[in-house]
């Protein structure tokens, strides 16, 4: 690979956008890739992306985290249309050598993004929130407490509420993660958790199973509408434990709460065995025949052999009830949805679910992956593709997002890409309509309809008023290139 070269040829094209005039280089997606980014050497995990559509320029946004000897620092790749690198930015909360970012947002207001993740000071590892401007400029961030010291709480997935009073308003910011605590070992509490705009603190609500259960996982979030009228429900997606650990037995978790936190219903999808089930992607069905259905994915690991099918389940708007439920199987290796949007009215496919994640197994180190189902039972309504860069490398999928008419997904590599020992690298995928890159291929899979039995809880939660405000240490990355065929067109 000429990686300078594919690096010259992608400024060009850049620069040609540029000449068109801003708007049209807004509008203009001139490209499908797959792309690396990051800083040599450090070691780049990325774990989330947005499609850009408020802040001028459009393009993505990925968001990770960046390792080095001496650091751990949330790293931010904006990147245009065509795939060039607008800015890199890495931040160190409070000053701290140990910050990490799992999730971003784009706000509606056009103001900037807004991430979550955990770091890392004397009393424990904590939630923080971050919000930076579409320049990558911080605007505040702010740490939450733990329910004791010693614990360690990690924020998953960020989302912007809505604000019914104006729409295009800025809302408030919705946080999902958990909190591990000291004691007993091993019991860990689901966190939810809102601010205002301006970083003030609305509620902070961890939540637990009754006893013995050892607790919950939450790993993703999204709004649907409330049978109780007003503000919208949160509805989560996550992992409670069914054994006495986590290892031997887990559910997956679908958990529902007002907009002001109180319980509302949930459901543990799993039988009572040695088998365990994850939740890591939500999205809530916006139109077709199941609005305000809420759709969620991840994996299903069973405990006799051979590949380990990822696993979908449609509830029912308003409420917790599970409609269809449906796993999807490599043949070879574990195939796990991370995340999951849906295509809107107007654009080819519209009403399917586009699911994407990893396939990983003693033949592939690592391969991502995109499908599409329709709503009605879960199962394929499209080809399926596989995104393995034509080598043996490795690399994973754990976010995705609609850019108008196509999408882009986000993991990291875990190979060389530029020869000069940088081993891991933010992974940018940005596909055509029907998910294709010059470097995709088919995915065969088999698909199954299925119906684990639904248990649900009375949960117990406590309230949490910590929060403070913190500086932040902005410093500057660099790094990019192809790992895949650029795209001529």
């Amino acid at each position: 690979m000429n990686t300078q070269k594919d690096r010259t040829a992608r400024r060009a094209l850049s620069m040609c956008s540029l000449l068109l005039g801003g708007l049209l280089a807004s509008l203009a997606q001139a490209q499908n890739f797959e792309a690396y980014y990051g800083e040599n050497p450090a070691r780049d995990a990325g774990e989330d992306v947005k499609s850009v559509n408020v802040c001028l320029g459009a393009g993505s946004i990925i968001a990770g985290t960046r390792r080095t000897a001496t650091a751990t620092e949330i790293l931010v790749s904006r990147v245009d249309n065509n795939g060039i690198a607008l800015w890199q930015r890495a931040y160190r909360i409070g000053g701290n050598s140990n910050s990490t970012a799992q999730a971003i947002v784009e706000l509606r207001d056009g103001s900037g993004f807004a991430l979550t993740g955990s770091v890392s000071q004397s009393t424990g590892i904590h939630i923080h929130v971050l919000r930076i401007r579409c320049n990558g400029a911080l605007i505040w961030s702010r740490v939450l407490g733990n329910l004791a010291s010693g614990h360690r709480s990690f924020g998953y997935d960020i989302i912007e509420a809505q604000n019914p009073a104006a729409p295009l308003a800025a809302g408030d910011l919705v946080v999902v993660g958990d909190e591990h605590v000291a004691a007993p070992a091993g019991t860990t509490k689901g966190r939810i958790l809102r601010l205002t705009p301006a970083g003030g603190l609305v509620f902070d609500r961890a939540y637990a199973q009754p006893a013995p259960q050892p607790g919950l996982r939450f790993r993703a979030l999204t709004e649907s509408r409330s049978a109780a009228g007003g503000a919208p429900d949160l509805v989560v997606a996550g992992s409670s434990a069914a054994g006495s650990n986590w290892s031997s037995d887990r559910r997956a978790l679908m958990f529902r709460v007002r907009f002001n936190g109180a319980p509302v219903c949930n459901a543990a999808m799993g039988l009572i065995d040695s088998t365990s089930e994850d939740f890591y992607g939500i999205v809530n069905l916006g139109f077709g025949n199941y609005p305000q259905d809420t759709v969620l994915v991840g994996a299903s690991t069973p405990a006799l052999t051979g590949s380990l099918p990822l696993y979908m389940v449609r509830f029912r708007a308003l409420g917790c009830i599970p409609m269809v439920q449906s796993m999807w199987r490599d043949p070879v290796d574990i195939a796990t949805a991370y995340d999951v949007v849906e295509i809107p009215a107007g654009l080819v496919g519209a009403g399917s679910v586009i699911a994407a994640g990893t396939l990983r197994g003693s033949v592939t180190q690592g391969d991502g992956f995109s499908l599409s189902a329709t709503p009605v039972n879960l199962g394929p309504n499209a080809a399926a593709t596989r995104y393995s860069t034509q080598s043996i490398r490795a690399e994973t999928i754990y976010a995705l997002d609609l850019k108008r008419d196509r999408f882009v997904m986000a993991g990291s590599t875990f190979s060389d890409w530029d020869g000069v020992a940088d081993g891991q690298d933010f992974y940018l995928v940005q596909t055509t309509p029907n998910r294709d890159t010059q470097c995709s291929v088919p995915w065969n899979f088999s698909w199954s309809p299925v119906n684990l039995p639904r248990q649900q809880f009375t949960p117990v939660s406590n309230g949490l008023q910590q929060i403070q405000a913190v500086n932040v240490l902005v410093l500057n990355a660099s790094d990019e290139g192809n790992c895949c065929v650029l795209d001529p067109n």
